[in-house]
């Protein structure tokens, strides 16, 4: 017997649908009875006057004219009642006869120029046709009264005849009415053969059907499952850096990927593909202690981040919001109890399946497995429970594998089985570095809370902030409290005989001497100190933080360092090349949740699926914001696009004062046409180095708008996930379905 499921035909699809609506219960409806399983009677019968599938010759001109209404329907279009006929050539790139001469007169002229002889055509590039002027498309399904009855629309609407089916207990879902419109759009195939042979049209109608449905809020836009920053370069965004738990697996994955590539290249130190490299930029030239701390830095985030896009142009630098782990932290500093500290799990240690099969195929140099029985079955249960350590001793406490130090020509270094338990941990997760014992420094460490942070951000002078000049040098507050974290997350090592009477016992039975900067068992972890530090690579995720802080208090204040010429040394930019985040291409955001739209149907109402967003972003972000992603500016109409929250039955007719559902209503500022034909085309794309023109006339802008106190009053309400209504209409106040043309919608948060 085989498993193979069938495969269902597009007409048993719709035959199963009806037959589930309808239960046991078939009213006569005027003798047809179950009309769906007669298809010679669907194809072609009417419901008290009403067509029950349109006949094609009522659709567009583009359905093909086999279908199984045997009609061929007219080349031409009606234009709608709403639309004045448009004369214009460019907006829809129609072409117009030489005797036309008065459509082809400008509107707005400075100077009388001789009448066009013939038509030019649109012979001009461009970067492709907009949405506007077009007018929308009815498809044959849109006519067909089985559609119209299960949606509930007039007249099905209970004025004349109540909602189809008659006698159900049940409802057409969309989802149902959908797969229904699609075959009728796509000429009604009775059998796989003939969906075989008419693959095509099914694909375009689908497709088109699915883009229309979502135009008009019946479909879900669905969160997209892209990389955030392939949805935002995609749609000519900037770069976002996103608070590191929020980053998606698929974007870890790749992160850790690029920086695994990285270390195949340690070896070569002067290739910028090792990570080495980088981090001996840092033991070089790095800068603190006066006000190209902070530039100098933003630079060197930079110029590695771009090295890091070679690998993916869709990494980004993630950032530690330190504050996030406060509560975490508060018994794990201040105190002398060493590896106590709380990081993000991104920079744990693990290990996988993979892993642990590796592990056990390891063996001495007696040719037996480095582990034993105990060791094997402890780490198993690791895997199986996928717990992450915050230090490799306390996986190794976890697993019950003693810490071996060995004596190499007078040098503390692992022994062979801590090496390659270390190796494999590391190849897991390259995020994870062995120096590294986050917590407790002695009695005087401290950990920044909100307010502290806070209380740093109302610093109004850049000096006080950021640092003094060359000729006044000193710390800035910002740097202050940047060293603390610095050894916060590099800690004290439970296993350096300084800090264990126990290990010096060690030391002593085997005749090492303790050295502060041993390589592999050194007195505190490498991010303590700034010649090594870059090294660990949570470095970069503790400077993008500090990089974010400075981004915010630009934000809040206008102040600058004083020495704004001066060279960033490794590099050419200057301080003044640093001031803008936005100008080298990048933003921060708690997390982004994207939706992408087609911009190829007008927009009638976006209705969003559940918007999932981590508890942690939704207790923690300062600023909730949505972004409405090019909106196109072509020859379309004026309108209004009112934004609200968890309130997917919104209407035109909709409230919006005291509506505590509703954000905010943006009115689209428009105008006509008067170019030649393409003139209302989108521009072509910018990627001439030195083409430096501000942005063309048609290209499609974003819109941004505060929703911080929106989605504060859906959490009040005990709401979890948070969905995004748009409801467009014309500035009459009535539904308007051609004017708005976007590519997409996101939610972002910031911290």
């Amino acid at each position: 017997m085989s498993g193979k499921k069938k495969i269902k035909s597009q007409y048993e699809q719709v035959k199963e649908i009806l037959n589930l609506l309808q239960g046991k219960t078939v009213p006569s409806y005027q003798g047809l009875h179950a009309f769906w399983l007669d298809p010679e009677t669907f194809m072609t019968a009417s419901l008290y006057g009403q067509r029950l599938i349109a006949p094609k010759d009522n659709n567009d001109s583009n359905q093909n004219s086999n279908g199984c209404s045997g009609t061929k329907s007219s080349s031409s279009t009606s234009i709608s009642s709403k639309q004045p006929a448009n004369n214009n050539p460019g907006c829809c790139g129609s072409k117009k006869k030489i005797s036309d001469t008065a459509s082809l007169q400008p509107a707005v002229t400075a100077v009388q120029q001789p009448p066009t002889l013939e038509s030019i055509g649109d012979c001009w590039p461009s970067g492709g046709s907009g949405g506007g002027g077009n007018n929308p498309t009815k498809k044959r399904s849109d006519n067909s009264a089985i559609i119209i009855g299960l949606k509930g629309q007039y007249p099905f609407d209970d004025s004349i005849f109540p909602k189809l089916l008659w006698d159900a207990d049940a409802s057409a879902s969309t989802d149902q009415i959908q797969t229904i419109a699609n075959w009728i759009d796509a000429d009604c195939p009775l059998t796989l053969e003939e969906e075989k042979n008419n693959q095509s049209e099914i694909l375009r109608a689908s497709t088109t059907n699915n883009h229309v449905a979502l135009a008009k809020g019946e479909l879900l836009h669905q969160v997209s499952t892209n990389k955030t920053n392939k949805d935002h370069r995609d749609n000519k965004g900037l770069t976002i850096r996103k608070e590191v738990s929020s980053l998606t697996s698929e974007e870890l994955k790749t992160f850790r990927e690029a920086l695994n590539c990285m270390f195949q290249y340690t070896d070569y130190w002067q290739d910028e593909r090792s990570f080495d490299y980088w981090a001996r930029i840092h033991t070089d030239s790095c800068q603190h202690g006066w006000e190209q701390f902070t530039t100098w830095h933003r630079l060197y985030l930079y110029f590695f981040e771009q090295k890091l896009q070679d690998y993916d142009p869709n990494i980004a630098l993630p950032y530690w919001s330190w504050t996030d782990y406060a509560d975490q932290n508060k018994n794990t500093f201040n105190n002398k109890e060493y590896d106590l500290g709380i990081l993000p799990e991104a920079y744990g240690c693990y290990l996988t399946e993979k892993g642990l099969n590796k592990l056990k195929d390891q063996k001495n140099s007696e040719g037996k497995s480095i582990l034993n029985k105990k060791e094997v079955s402890a780490l198993e249960k690791i895997v199986k429970k996928g717990t992450i350590y915050n230090s490799g001793l306390r996986f190794l406490k976890a697993a019950r594998i003693p810490y071996e130090i060995i004596n190499v020509n007078n040098v503390a270094v692992w022994s062979d089985k801590i090496r390659i338990i270390y190796d494999t941990l590391k190849e897991t997760n390259p995020l994870w570095f062995p120096n590294r014992w986050p917590g407790s420094m002695g009695p005087l460490s401290q950990y920044p809370t909100k307010d502290d942070i806070n209380l740093l951000l109302s610093l109004d002078n850049f000096g006080d902030f950021g640092g003094g000049p060359s000729y006044d040098h000193h710390y800035g507050s910002l740097e202050k409290v940047h060293n603390g974290m610095h050894n916060f997350s590099g800690g004290t090592n439970p296993t350096y005989p300084d800090n264990s009477d126990e290990w010096k016992k060690i030391y002593q039975k085997l005749k090492l001497t303790p050295d502060p900067q041993s390589k592999e068992n050194p007195i505190y972890g490498w991010m303590t100190d700034n010649r090594i530090t870059a090294f660990d690579p949570l470095f970069w995720a503790h400077h993008s933080n500090v990089d974010r802080l400075w981004a915010r208090w630009q934000e809040l204040h206008t102040g600058t360092p004083q020495e704004m010429n001066a060279v960033l040394a490794p590099w050419s930019m200057t301080v003044q090349d640093t001031m803008s985040i936005q100008k080298l291409g990048y933003t921060y955001m708690k997390d982004s949740v994207f939706y992408n739209v087609s911009s190829k149907v007008g927009l009638i109402k976006f209705n969003s699926a559940p918007t999932k967003v981590s508890s942690n972003t939704l207790d923690t972000h300062r600023k909730a914001e949505i972004k409405i992603h090019r909106v196109q500016r072509g020859n379309l109409q004026n309108a209004h696009i009112r934004v609200f929250l968890n309130s997917p039955k919104a209407t035109i007719d909709t409230p919006t004062n005291g509506n505590e559902h509703f954000v905010e209503e943006i009115s689209t500022f428009h105008g006509s046409c008067y170019g030649g034909p393409g003139h209302c085309n989108l521009p072509l794309d910018k990627t001439r180095q030195f083409d430096y023109r501000q942005l063309h006339h048609h290209e499609p802008r974003n819109y941004k708008i505060n929703a911080t106190d929106a989605v504060q009053r859906v959490l009040n309400n005990g709401d979890k996930d948070i969905t995004i209504q748009l409801v467009i209409l014309g500035i009459d106040g009535k539904q308007i379905d051609n004017a708005v043309y976007i590519d997409g919608v996101s939610l972002n948060f910031m911290d």
